[in-house]
């Protein structure tokens, strides 16, 4: 179905026959988006999973003081653009 024959059938639906096709329509955005998120976060997770077989692990409390370090870096360099 083309653009056309859709507008057609469109102004051809009842207000019921409307309401309910925009209902489903939205639906289906929804799930798509849905299914696009998912297929996004499983190409995150697959290479996080890949890079993990090449890294040695590391306990939780390096991996911790490894994100404090972090964040402490960030708020010293905004720290100097406002002095």
């Amino acid at each position: 179905m083309n653009i056309t024959e859709l507008k057609t059938a469109v102004t051809e639906l009842s207000q019921n026959e409307l309401a309910e096709f925009l209902e489903w329509l939205d639906e289906f955005q929804a799930d798509r988006a849905d299914r696009q998120w998912i297929d996004t976060v499983r190409v995150k997770i697959d290479a996080a999973v890949a890079m993990s077989e090449n890294t040695p692990p590391i306990d939780g409390e390096t991996f911790i003081a490894g994100i404090c370090d972090r964040f402490r870096q960030v708020r010293e360099s905004k720290q100097g653009y406002t002095n």
